[in-house]
């Protein structure tokens, strides 16, 4: 009888598989889950060694910032304490000075007996060598280990950044003063012509004037007895500045504007423009049929027809000398502008000034009207230099 013998067979176990050991900076897996998603990231080696050398540096620079910040701080409080352990010294040095010239006066005249006052000076002298010695002492400060090159480096640099900064500011400041300049030389020549062209309209006034004063054998000259003569008043110079054309540039227009404001005083006391707006010539200077008995007779002056009422206004200051009525020429008014030139204004309606009243130019003085030896309303008028009379045409065509 066959036995059937069942050999129960043991498995044998699998060889274990070893994984590789992994490295300091081995690829690593960060793994984010986020509403039932995972999201991995890989940080590879490389990017691990250059976060941690990214560190490092940050750190070791952050420790030598402070290090340097620390020192300069050290370096401020040991010249500080320099600064004034020797302005210290120099007081009592001072003091001590001044009391050993004292001793010395003293001596030199015999009023020290015994040694007492001797030696308490020398005591002072002796706290002055030992403030001497301990600055001494401290003379290396600059060589100590605290205060190094590195610092003193980096004081440079600062003063360097620094120097820089101002040079760079002092150049836009320059750039600026340059353009300012150039907006001044713009100003100067616009305030020039400005001036020439005023000054050259009344002086062309004056020229029209003596064309007329030519005919009576007459001159008027602005500068008789003025402008070089008759000034004053508180000096006050041109300003002066370091460019040389903006300096010449500003001596010429003060010339020009004092040269100006003189003219402007001078065609003020000449009678030149227009006493009364809207006229019309009825009746010129010169000789003229009279318009009462139709005989020809001089006229003294000009008859200019206006509407009654009109204002008339003086071309020039002066005094009123005469504000009454007279048999021919009705309301008149007579001004003496104490430069030669006298004017008369006659028929008027109204006379808004008196004898004795002074006058400025381009005041109203009165209404035309026709008052006196008068055939309708009008403005008499009369221009007088020197005593003899002119066309005061062309005293009212030369202001325009």
């Amino acid at each position: 009888m066959r036995r059937n013998s069942n050999k129960i067979r043991i498995k044998k176990p699998a060889k274990m598989q070893y994984l590789p050991k992994k490295t300091l900076f081995s690829s690593k897996e960060i793994i984010f889950r986020s509403g039932g998603r995972a999201k991995v990231f890989n940080i590879s080696s490389k990017v691990q060694i250059f976060a941690l050398v990214f560190l490092l540096v940050l750190g070791i620079w952050s420790a030598y910032s402070y290090h340097m910040y620390h020192k300069s701080d050290k370096l401020k409080y040991k010249l500080n304490r320099t600064r004034d352990a020797y302005a210290e010294l120099m007081s009592d040095f001072v003091a001590v000075h001044k009391n050993i010239s004292s001793m010395f006066d003293l001596i030199s005249q015999e009023d020290i007996s015994d040694e007492l006052e001797i030696n308490r000076y020398l005591q002072q002298t002796q706290v002055i060598e030992d403030k001497i010695k301990q600055m001494t002492d401290e003379k290396d400060w600059l060589e100590n280990e605290d205060v190094n090159l590195r610092d003193a480096i980096l004081e440079r640099d600062r003063a360097v950044s620094e120097r820089n900064l101002l040079l760079s500011k002092i150049k836009q400041l320059e750039t600026s003063v340059q353009k300012l300049e150039a907006s001044e030389m713009e100003i100067l020549e616009k305030v020039e012509r400005l001036s020439e062209t005023e000054a050259k309209k009344i002086r062309d006034a004056i020229s029209a004037v003596n064309k007329s004063l030519k005919k009576q054998n007459k001159y008027f000259n602005p500068d008789a007895g003025g402008k070089k003569n008759s000034t004053g008043g508180k000096f006050e110079a041109a300003p002066e500045v370091d460019s040389k054309d903006l300096n010449q540039k500003m001596q010429d227009v003060f010339s020009k504007i004092d040269d100006l404001n003189y003219y402007r005083e001078v065609i003020k006391s000449v009678p030149v423009g227009k006493p009364v707006w809207h006229y019309v010539v009825t009746s010129p200077f010169g000789h003229r049929a009279d318009p009462f008995n139709k005989k020809s007779a001089a006229h003294k002056g000009v008859d200019l027809a206006s509407h009654r009422g009109n204002v008339v206004k003086t071309m020039a200051k002066g005094k009123v000398v005469r504000a009454e009525w007279g048999t021919g020429f009705g309301n008149h008014i007579e001004i003496d502008h104490e430069n030669g030139f006298k004017t008369k204004y006659a028929h008027l309606n109204k006379m808004y000034v008196k004898k004795g009243d002074i006058v400025s130019q381009g005041q109203k003085i009165g209404e035309v009207g026709s008052t006196g030896r008068s055939t309708g309303p009008h403005l008499h008028y009369e221009v007088i230099y020197l005593g003899a009379n002119v066309d005061p045409m062309s005293f009212m065509a030369a202001w325009k």
